[in-house]
C-alpha cells in the first residue's frame, strides 16, 4: 500500500512540473529558415549535416534577452536554432535572423584532446590512459569560448573520470566505481 500511495505521490509531481512555464521553440522546416541563415551555417559548419531546425520567440535587443509570446507567424521569429550533426560530434547553433551567429555548443566524442591537455593529464596522473573522451566548446557571441574535456582515464583495473578546461586545467575528478550486479 506504501508503495502505491508513493507512487502516485511521484506521478502527481510529475504532472506538476510539466505545467511549468517553459521557453517555446517551434520545430520548422528548412525551408521556413531564412536563407541568409543557411548560407551562414554553411560558412560556420561547412562539413556538418544540418538535421532539425526550430524557431525560438525570443529578441535581443540591446544585449538584453526578451521573451515575445505573441508570434503570429513563421516570419515572425528573430532567433533560430540548428542542430548539425557530424562524425562523432554534435552541434546546437543559435542565429539572429540576419544570420549572425549568436551561440553554439559543440560536444564531440573520441576526439583526440589537444596537446596541451595531453601533456597536463600525463603530469597529474603519470601511467594512467585515455580510453574515452568527450569535448564541449561553448560560444557566445562577443565573448570568451569556453572549452571542457571530459576524460576516462584507466589504471589497471582503476578508472577516473577527470574534467579538465581547454589549457589542461584540472576542473573535477570522480573515481569511477566498477559495479558488478550478481
Amino acid at each position: 500500500m506504501k508503495k502505491i500511495i508513493l507512487g502516485l505521490i511521484l506521478i502527481g509531481l510529475a504532472m506538476q512540473s510539466y505545467g511549468q512555464d517553459v521557453l517555446f521553440q517551434a520545430k520548422i522546416k528548412k525551408e521556413k529558415v531564412p536563407a541568409v541563415i543557411i548560407e551562414a551555417i554553411y560558412t560556420d559548419f561547412g562539413d556538418f549535416e544540418m538535421v532539425e531546425f526550430y524557431a525560438i520567440p525570443i529578441e535581443f535587443i540591446d544585449e538584453e534577452v526578451y521573451i515575445n509570446r505573441n508570434i503570429d507567424s513563421d516570419e515572425d521569429y528573430d532567433t533560430y536554432q540548428v542542430i548539425l550533426k557530424g562524425k562523432n560530434s554534435k552541434i546546437v547553433s543559435t542565429y539572429n535572423k540576419e544570420g549572425k551567429l549568436l551561440s553554439s555548443v559543440e560536444r564531440l566524442k573520441n576526439t583526440e584532446p589537444t596537446l596541451e591537455v595531453r601533456n597536463a593529464m600525463a603530469k597529474a596522473f603519470p601511467g594512467w590512459i585515455i580510453t574515452k573522451d568527450h569535448y564541449k566548446m561553448n560560444y557566445y557571441s562577443g565573448k570568451q569560448k569556453k572549452e571542457r574535456y571530459k576524460l576516462i582515464i584507466t589504471k589497471g583495473k582503476e578508472k577516473k573520470v577527470v574534467f579538465m578546461d581547454g589549457k589542461g586545467e584540472i576542473l573535477k575528478v570522480h573515481q569511477k566505481l566498477n559495479l558488478e550486479l550478481k
